[in-house]
């Protein structure tokens, strides 16, 4: 994946929807990340607050600055507010208030003074059953299963109130495993451990003999899952939940789990009842589908996960030649820069590479 790819991940604060922005957003790039913004918020009923996070924006063409104009516009003719956070980022600053106008999407330096300065309509409100059945409407004019799976995790995001991450795993036929969508690359890699083990609550999940849901409020204890509750607790989450997605069919049927990351002790018996509303909504999309679409989205993940994967083994082997590192360390730098900086480990993999490549040689 090139460095610059657009990318969204969202959290809520305050009942506000944060959805934050990275990359370029330009081109036919930027009108396919304005969909997945669309399908990200599709299911939010007023009175709701978005906040679109542009701190890690690179670019931003007039085009591009036109098209978070048209969905903030969208959104407020449906009585959902809208503001910008912009920080010190001179040139999207000035693509932005040359494009939109301020009183469509006001700017603000932090999250914290966005939210301060919401209008009295987007302050939280309850909405759940208005948010389940705002969820139902899209979902039916989905026009994918991947559509649909995407706005039934980016609504567990604003329906779950303590959720900070959340992904959705589905396993195929063959019994193969999955992320198709992830409210951020954490989750992703999160997943990823337990595939890779065989073993952890999505994976125990989404199995044809698995349980309706798999929690565990303290992965610091003992859990059946060792490798994967190191890797979660190093991310500061301690808590988990994967509710089984089950569409209905024979038991070779795909399969899949919604899967929640919080932190220790954070998930209560509300949010599990809520998850396994979203999780019903999600075994409907699932139902919905054909094998071959699901096959499709798993062999598009796979695809990523391999170039993602080749570019972190060229990064290693650049540090290695340059430092003298073995190839465990050398991955354990990449991984603590990834962390320190909030910056994918890919990411940071592909930048090394790029400027290796850019080095004349001697």
């Amino acid at each position: 994946m090139p460095h610059d790819d657009p990318q969204v991940s969202l959290h809520t604060a305050e009942s506000a929807l944060v959805l934050r922005l990275r990359g370029e957003f330009a081109g036919a790039a930027g009108e396919r990340f304005a969909q997945e913004l669309a399908d990200d918020t599709a299911t939010l009923p007023p009175p709701r607050f978005l906040i679109l996070d542009l701190r890690e924006v690179s670019a931003l063409s007039a085009a591009g600055a036109r098209l978070l104009g048209l969905f903030a516009e969208h959104h407020l003719e449906q009585g959902v507010h809208a503001a910008a956070v912009l920080g010190g980022n001179q040139p999207v600053g000035r693509v932005v208030r040359a494009v939109i106008p301020g009183a469509l999407l006001p700017i603000h330096a932090t999250v914290d003074a966005a939210l301060a300065t919401r209008p009295a309509s987007a302050r939280p409100g309850d909405g759940l059953g208005e948010q389940l059945a705002a969820l139902t409407r899209v979902l039916l004019d989905a026009a994918t299963v991947e559509q649909a799976l995407r706005q039934v995790a980016s609504a567990a995001v604003v329906v779950i109130p303590h959720s900070e991450l959340v992904s959705v795993t589905v396993r195929d036929q063959a019994g193969r495993y999955s992320t198709p969508f992830q409210t951020g690359a954490v989750a992703a890699e999160l997943d990823r451990a337990q595939y890779e083990a065989g073993r952890g609550p999505c994976v125990d999940a989404a199995r044809p003999d698995g349980p309706g849901y798999t929690l565990a409020q303290d992965l610091s204890g003992t859990t059946p899952w060792p490798q994967f509750a190191a890797a979660a607790t190093r991310h500061g989450f301690g808590s988990v939940l994967s509710t089984a997605l089950q569409p209905a069919g024979e038991p070779a049927a795909i399969r899949g789990a919604l899967n929640v990351y919080s932190h220790r002790d954070g998930i209560t018996e509300d949010d599990r009842h809520r998850a396994l509303l979203l999780a019903t909504h999600g075994s409907l999309a699932l139902a919905r589908s054909q094998a071959a679409e699901v096959a499709e989205l798993r062999d598009a993940h796979l695809h990523r996960a391999i170039e993602s994967r080749d570019v972190i083994g060229q990064a290693k082997g650049i540090l290695m030649a340059r430092q003298g590192l073995t190839a465990e360390r050398a991955f354990e730098v990449l991984r603590r820069t990834s962390q320190d900086l909030n910056v994918k480990l890919a990411d940071i993999a592909t930048t090394l590479v790029d400027r290796h490549r850019r080095v004349p040689p001697r």
